[in-house]
């Protein structure tokens, strides 16, 4: 292994010192070598199978002709955070569904109680490992390069190694080593799980996480990147410049790990290309995420000393006499080129996304 990594890294150098020779003499097209090369490295593209538990199925019973147009929606939407990446770009495709039995799931959930705590709760290492032994023993999941446990329940650990409270579980570039399982919690009604996802879909490509505790270093636990937690919102919808470069590392070298993804697949038939604001359009999305019956969304104030919201990408929900500023739902449009993540205006980057088949047998 350590003899691999040499190499791998000699490539790297080798390829990094003739580029560099090659720019300085002035007769190398920087940009075209960039482009041919990309255009060489190609898409990734991330065939990703859904299991639901047998909680997070009862939520999506409830309104059971919109789980299938949810599921897409959060495919969609963990795809949306890696716009920026590209050489390669990510297309992530939903491939399948399996709502698992009560049977079953007993065969790798485990649960653990911490001191002070009143409940058990899922216990993500020892589950992450179970789980992918059973996903190894079924053929059914044989042609996904993830294989992702939704669960409503709460998870908890806590790992010295991984210097984070783990509140979600995966491999790092799991899918190279047959590791390719991931959980993590979603509330299965306005997308809570989307930045756990995110994180953990990024840990399987093979990006670290922001747990420098030096000042004196980038890519610290507190600059609030998407990395710097685990399976929990952050402060920042973007990944940080640590994540860009081992993404770099990893798929723009020479060594790309190609043979860990399905990178050939054929285009799709497009489903959808829908991100929660075209999920909830209709509906207030004020009423959607608050428990309270009577919490609505207000009208806009006028004028700025009224406090009013002045990005599109925040809203004004109202209870009784109070009311409080959210984020507006992710894919809610800035202009023509841009949308809403987490609050903040990103470029837009379409994709297409298919569900080729729902298993719920």
């Amino acid at each position: 292994m350590f003899l691999v990594d040499f190499f791998v890294f000699l490539e790297v150098a080798l390829l990094m010192f003739s580029c560099v020779n090659c720019f300085g003499g002035g007769s190398f097209d920087r940009e075209k070598w960039r482009r041919d090369r990309c255009e060489w490295i190609g898409t990734i593209h991330l065939e990703i199978y859904l299991v639901l538990d047998t909680k997070y199925a009862a939520i999506h019973q409830e309104n059971i002709s919109q789980c299938r147009p949810y599921l897409e929606t959060l495919v969609n939407n963990v795809e949306a955070y890696f716009w920026p990446f590209n050489c390669p770009d990510l297309i992530i495709t939903l491939v399948g569904v399996k709502v698992l039995t009560s049977e079953e799931e007993k065969q790798f959930k485990k649960y653990k109680k911490f001191k002070n705590d009143t409940t058990e709760k899922l216990d993500p290492a020892f589950t992450l490992s179970m789980f992918n032994l059973w996903v190894i023993n079924d053929t059914r999941f044989k042609d996904a390069d993830v294989v992702y446990l939704l669960t409503s329940e709460e998870i908890r650990d806590y790992t010295v190694a991984y210097k984070l409270e783990m509140k979600a579980a995966s491999y790092s570039l799991g899918p190279c080593h047959n590791r390719r399982t991931a959980l993590s919690v979603d509330d299965g009604k306005t997308f809570s799980g989307v930045p756990a996802m995110v994180q953990q879909i990024a840990r399987m490509l093979g990006i670290n996480w922001d747990d420098s505790r030096s000042t004196d270093e980038p890519c610290r636990v507190t600059d609030g990147y998407i990395m710097s937690k685990n399976g929990e919102p952050t402060e920042l919808a973007n990944f940080s410049s640590c994540s860009y470069d081992i993404w770099t590392f990893n798929y723009f070298a020479p060594y790309t790990n190609k043979a860990c993804f399905n990178r050939t697949a054929e285009a799709m038939v497009t489903e959808n290309d829908e991100l929660p604001a075209n999920f909830f359009s209709g509906s207030d999305y004020c009423q959607v995420l608050s428990k309270r019956q009577n919490t609505t969304t207000c009208e806009s104030p006028t004028g700025p000393e009224n406090g009013a919201v002045d990005t599109p990408c925040h809203m004004r929900c109202c209870f009784e006499n109070t009311n409080v500023t959210v984020n507006s739902p992710d894919g809610t449009r800035c202009d023509n080129e841009t949308v809403c993540l987490q609050g903040t205006c990103v470029k837009e980057r379409k994709r297409n996304i298919t569900m080729l088949e729902i298993n719920q047998a």
